[in-house]
């Protein structure tokens, strides 16, 4: 906008001139400040910048500058509010609500507080930002015509996504072999292997008894040879037979525990185990065959 001319600006010119050449003191400050709020209100309406221009004719127009001022001042003044267009924001979020405690930012000025009141701006394209906490931040590109008056914008705010919280299992290795996997053994007591142990015992207590026996009764033929009577020679022989004989069922029940208790760690279908005693007459041994 572009202020009128009037005869009497010429007189005003004079003012402002005297007021910028007069002497340095009080007064005169407020003088030369009255001067170029004088002057500086007309380059910003001419500009477009109402807002500043409102300022500096405020000033001007005010009783702390010179009255010669005033009239035009205040007539500028009316001119500039009427033109200066003002908008009113209105923010809500998806939901439908009013968030709180919104601000907001012209044009990258200080953010303020949003109230709810028509903002004064001056016309042409303006930057606004609207933040809110918990919301995301948005912006809104206007235009606004000079004189527009309650021009209402509705801003409406996304609200800030909640991280989601996800917890990963690790992954599970697969191993490949080439061979067949086997279930690990489980080997237990079970009652043949606590039969057979027990047999051996009893066997390697014989085997000692009678090899004990043995040599007792042998010591005493020493005494009645070469006169010792055939039973007499016949009993020491049948002692050391019941010693070899208790020898190997003492080692034959020690084996079969052994293979049994060996044994009771894998599948019946996939063990199979014979236990044998051969005897002979100059030979007494123990045989096992099967798959272990």
């Amino acid at each position: 906008m572009k202020p009128e001319g009037r005869p009497r600006l010429v007189g005003i010119a004079c003012a402002v001139c005297a007021c910028l050449a007069g002497p340095v003191h009080a007064q005169d400050d407020a003088k030369r400040a009255c001067a170029s709020a004088f002057s500086s209100a007309q380059r910003l309406m001419r500009s477009g910048d109402l807002l500043e221009a409102k300022k500096k004719l405020v000033l001007c127009g005010g009783p702390d500058c010179p009255e010669i001022m005033h009239a035009d001042c205040q007539q500028w003044l009316s001119s500039v509010e009427a033109s200066m267009p003002t908008v009113v924001f209105q923010v809500s979020s998806a939901a439908g609500t009013s968030p709180e405690a919104v601000r907001m930012s012209l044009d990258g000025a200080e953010a303020m507080a949003l109230d709810g009141r028509a903002l004064p701006v001056n016309p042409g394209e303006h930057e606004v930002v609207f933040e809110a906490n918990g919301f995301r931040t948005s912006s809104r590109h206007i235009v606004v015509s000079e004189g527009e008056k309650l021009r209402r914008e509705l801003v409406v705010l996304e609200p800030t996504p909640v991280p989601k919280v996800t917890t990963e299992l690790p992954a599970k290795r697969l191993v490949t072999s080439s061979q067949p996997a086997r279930a690990p053994a489980s080997r237990h007591l079970t009652v043949p292997v606590i039969v057979a142990a027990s047999g051996a015992v009893l066997a390697g207590a014989g085997a000692v008894y009678f090899g004990l026996k043995a040599r007792s009764d042998e010591r005493d033929l020493d005494t009645c040879r070469p006169s010792c009577t055939r039973d007499t020679v016949d009993h020491v022989k049948y002692q050391y037979v019941w010693a070899n004989l208790s020898i190997g069922l003492a080692a034959a029940g020690v084996t079969t525990a052994t293979v049994l208790w060996l044994a009771s760690g894998k599948s019946a279908a996939s063990t199979t185990t014979t236990v044998g005693l051969n005897a002979g007459p100059n030979l007494l041994g123990l045989s096992a065959t099967g798959s272990f």
